[in-house]
Order: C-alpha cells, then sequence, then structure tokens
C-alpha cells in the first residue's frame, strides 16, 4: 500500500505542475507572444479533475474530510464508536455513486473527443470511477480505527 500512497502523491505534483506550466504558457503566449495557443483549457481541464479526484482519495487517507468532531465528542462514550463508523460508512456510499456514474459518464464519453487535441473525454472522465474506488479503498481500513 505505501507503494500505491508514494504513487498518488508523485501523480499529483506532476498535475500540479502540468496545470502550473499551463498557466504560465498561457499568460507567456498572450503577453509576450501575442497569440494564444488553443490547448491550454483542454490541458488544465483534464489536469484538474484527475487532481481534484486523486487529491479526494488521498483526503479519505489522511482523514482530512469533514467530520463532526465537535458533535462527537459531546456524545456518550458508549455512543461514539456507532457514531464514528457512520463516517467511512458515508465516503463509500458516496464513493461508490461515484464509481457507479463515473463508469457511466465514462463508457458515454468513450466516443467524444476534445475539440482541439482530440483525446478521448473518456481518458478525462475516468478519473471519477478510480478516484471513487480509491476513496473506497481508503476508507475500508477506518472500520477498523
Amino acid at each position: 500500500m505505501k507503494w500505491l500512497d508514494r504513487g498518488l502523491e508523485a501523480l499529483r505534483m506532476c498535475l500540479l505542475a502540468a496545470i502550473s506550466l499551463d498557466l504560465l504558457a498561457r499568460i507567456f503566449s498572450r503577453y509576450v507572444m501575442e497569440r494564444t495557443f488553443v490547448w491550454y483549457d483542454e490541458v488544465a481541464r483534464a489536469a484538474f479533475m484527475w487532481l481534484v479526484f486523486l487529491g479526494a482519495a488521498v483526503a479519505v487517507r489522511r482523514g482530512a474530510h469533514f467530520g463532526l468532531h465537535m458533535f462527537v465528542e459531546m456524545l456518550p462514550p458508549h455512543l461514539r464508536s456507532g457514531v464514528l463508523l457512520l463516517t467511512p460508512l458515508t465516503v463509500i456510499v458516496f464513493s461508490s455513486a461515484l464509481v457507479w456514474l463515473g463508469w457511466d459518464l465514462m463508457r458515454h464519453g468513450a466516443t467524444q473527443t476534445t475539440a482541439v487535441m482530440g483525446m478521448p473525454v473518456s481518458w478525462i472522465y475516468a478519473s471519477m470511477p478510480v478516484g471513487g474506488a480509491l476513496m473506497i479503498l481508503y476508507a475500508l481500513p477506518l472500520f477498523k480505527k
């Protein structure tokens, strides 16, 4: 599992670098070259979608998602453990819907390509089921805590 964690971190850094370089190239071409390239939006959109869903999976692994810790601390100790099971259960239910609907959207986008680069839209939409599956994978160990 460590190799997956390191791989996700490296991939997220590469995606963030790609978005940053894309933005710098956009600014450079517009203000220095006084002309714009047409592929900026597609690169930024694809990288951003992958960054969002992979980042959500990393947030589940780190336990950085929204939680009602103050509410949980106010409960009697015998109720806390049951309430704490709701967090991973909610993440798994949401992630399952993300996988299901993302897979459907990915299949729908298989016949489409992006306007400028001709990249299959399904590659971009694949971020949803992949991110959802990773969130499920990272939420499962939360039941043991």
